[in-house]
């Protein structure tokens, strides 16, 4: 028994890195969508930006994210849907009020839309999930989790800096596959209640 273990653990790491991404995230309304594309268009033109924004249909926020380097199997899908379903939180508005980069060190840092205080509800909800996830027996990510909106990548480098309130009401989150230069496949959506 133990022997198979090892050896499913074996084949798993000696398999190529995965091609998908598989994350809970919170995606805009279409509308939101569409301000944060003219958002990073606009930005994209007045920064002198080459980076490509990310597009209308790719704009979200991640709350947790898968961090092995393999796809899940059909028992960790299941994990992770069990644990979408236990969530329990009231629908929330989420307003990003300021523009910055993440991951200053990286060749081609993200161009992000942060928040202050009107992002708590975006927190509260990775937390919830964090929490769930590590009570499974999974951590997501390494990095320290800030709620943000990816509008491109680019070489250029800022400081942050206050731009035009792109808000919208959160009534449920998702469970994706993200796979490069595809649609999102939606894996779970769960509702937020109004209270």
């Amino acid at each position: 028994c133990h022997l198979l273990a090892r050896e499913a653990i074996m084949e798993r790491l000696l398999r190529p890195p995965r091609r998908a991404n598989y994350f809970f995230a919170l995606l805009p309304d279409p509308v939101a969508a569409a301000s944060a594309d003219r958002m990073a268009s606009a930005l994209r033109g007045w920064l002198d930006l080459s980076g490509p924004t990310r597009g209308a249909d790719k704009y979200h926020v991640t709350l947790w994210g898968w961090p092995r380097y393999w796809e899940p199997d059909d028992q960790e899908l299941a994990l992770m849907r069990q644990v979408g379903r236990s969530i329990e939180q009231a629908a929330f508005k989420l307003t990003f009020d300021e523009v910055a980069n993440f991951a200053q060190s990286a060749e081609m840092p993200a161009l992000v839309m942060t928040g202050g205080d009107a992002v708590i509800g975006a927190d509260r909800l990775h937390d919830a999930l964090d929490r769930t996830m590590r009570a499974s027996g999974l951590r997501g990510r390494g990095a320290s989790y800030r709620p943000h909106l990816t509008l491109l990548y680019d070489r250029f480098r800022t400081g942050a800096f206050r731009v035009r309130p792109l808000s919208w009401r959160v009534t449920e989150f998702v469970l994706i596959r993200s796979v490069p230069k595809r649609p999102y496949e939606i894996l779970g959506r769960w509702p937020l209640p109004d209270r």
